[in-house]
C-alpha cells in the first residue's frame, strides 16, 4: 500500500529538522540538563487542542486529566515518548485529543520522571504507588495502558512489574513503536538505521544508559521483550517500517502471540516512527482503530 503523500512529505520534513547530536553531544546536553535541575511542565505555548487538560499534583508527580468527568466504565493512562529523556511534546496533545475526542473515556497522563533528573527505579516506585491510588480511586474500571516509543516500552514493563508485585493486571495495553529492548542488538536493526528519519541509534545508547543508571538492559523493567510475556492479557501494537525498532516491535509481537496472549499488529507500511502522532490520513486511520480497540 503506497503511503499518502502528507507521509511522505512529513519524513522529508522530519529529515531536515531533526539534526543528530551525535553521541558526545548528547552527554552534554543530559548534562546541562541534570544541573539546571527539573522543572514544572507547562502545557505548550500556542497549543490548539479542543478538549479541557486538568493538570494536578499527587504525590510529587504532575499528572494531566483529559475527559475527567466520563462515567465510562474505561480508564486510560497515557505514557508519553521521548526516550526516557524528554517530556510531551505538542504532537502527542494533538493526538491525545483526537483520541479523547473519539471516545468517551477517562485518560490521565503522568508526568513520569525522567533522565538525568532519576532513573528508572525512581520511576518505577512513583508509577507504583499511582497505579495504586487508581485501582483505589477506579475500583470498576477496565485499565487501559498506553504509550509511545519509551513510553510504550515502560508501559508493557509496568505491566509486567504490576502483575510481579500482585496488583490488578492492566486489562489492555496499546503501544505505539514501542522501545522494547534498550540493548538493540537484533542484527536485522542496520538495515532499517538508513531509512528512519527520526530515531538515533548512538543518541539512544546515550539515553538507554542513563535511564538504566547501571543495570542490565536486559531487566524486564528497561527491555520487556525479555520478561514473562504471558502475564500480558491484550496487547495492541503499532509500528512503522521505516523505524529501526520495527524488527524489535514485530519479533515483540510475535513473542505475544506465542505465549497466547490476545495481539494485535498493525504495521504502517513506509510510515515513520510513532505515525499516529503526525498529521496525515494513516494516522486518522490508526486514531480510529485505537478508539475502535478502547471501546470495544
Amino acid at each position: 500500500m503506497k503511503r499518502s503523500k502528507s507521509a511522505q512529505f512529513w519524513e522529508k520534513v522530519a529529515r531536515r529538522v531533526i539534526i543528530p547530536k551525535g553521541k558526545n553531544m548528547t552527554e552534554v546536553i543530559l548534562a546541562f540538563r541534570k544541573a539546571k535541575g527539573k522543572k514544572r511542565y507547562n502545557l505548550p505555548l500556542l497549543l490548539k487542542i479542543q478538549n479541557k487538560v486538568d493538570d494536578v499534583i499527587s504525590r510529587d508527580m504532575q499528572l494531566f486529566y483529559m475527559n475527567v468527568e466520563s462515567e465510562s466504565d474505561k480508564l486510560i493512562v497515557y505514557l508519553h515518548g521521548g526516550a526516557y529523556v524528554d517530556e510531551i511534546l505538542p504532537l502527542h496533545w494533538m493526538m491525545l485529543d483526537k483520541i479523547t475526542s473519539g471516545v468517551d473515556s477517562t485518560f490521565i497522563i503522568p508526568d513520569y520522571p525522567l533522565a538525568p533528573h532519576a532513573d528508572f527505579k525512581e520511576c518505577y516506585e512513583k508509577m507504583t504507588v499511582f497505579y495504586q491510588k487508581v485501582l483505589e480511586y477506579y475500583p470498576d474500571r477496565q485499565i487501559i495502558l498506553m504509550g509511545d516509543s519509551a513510553g510504550g516500552g515502560l508501559a508493557a514493563g509496568l505491566a509486567l512489574y504490576f502483575h510481579e508485585q500482585g496488583l490488578k493486571d492492566p486489562d489492555k495495553l496499546i503501544l505505539l513503536s514501542p522501545w522494547v529492548d534498550l540493548v538493540m542488538d537484533n542484527p536485522e536493526i542496520k538495515d532499517y538505521i538508513p531509512v528512519d528519519p527520526t530515531l538515533k541509534y548512538d543518541e539512544l545508547r546515550v539515553d538507554a544508559d542513563h535511564w538504566a543508571n547501571g543495570t542490565d538492559l536486559k531487566d524486564p523493567r528497561l527491555s520487556p521483550i525479555y520478561g514473562d510475556l504471558s502475564v500480558l492479557k491484550d496487547v495492541t501494537v503499532f509500528t512503522g517500517t521505516h523505524e529501526f525498532f520495527y524488527p524489535d516491535i514485530v519479533k515483540f509481537a510475535k513473542m505475544c502471540e506465542e505465549k497466547d496472549v490476545k495481539t494485535r499488529l498493525y504495521i504502517g507500511e513506509g510510515l515513520d516512527h510513532v505515525y499516529p502522532v503526525f498529521p496525515i490520513p494513516e494516522a486518522d486511520e490508526a486514531i480510529r482503530e485505537i478508539c475502535r480497540i478502547i471501546e470495544e
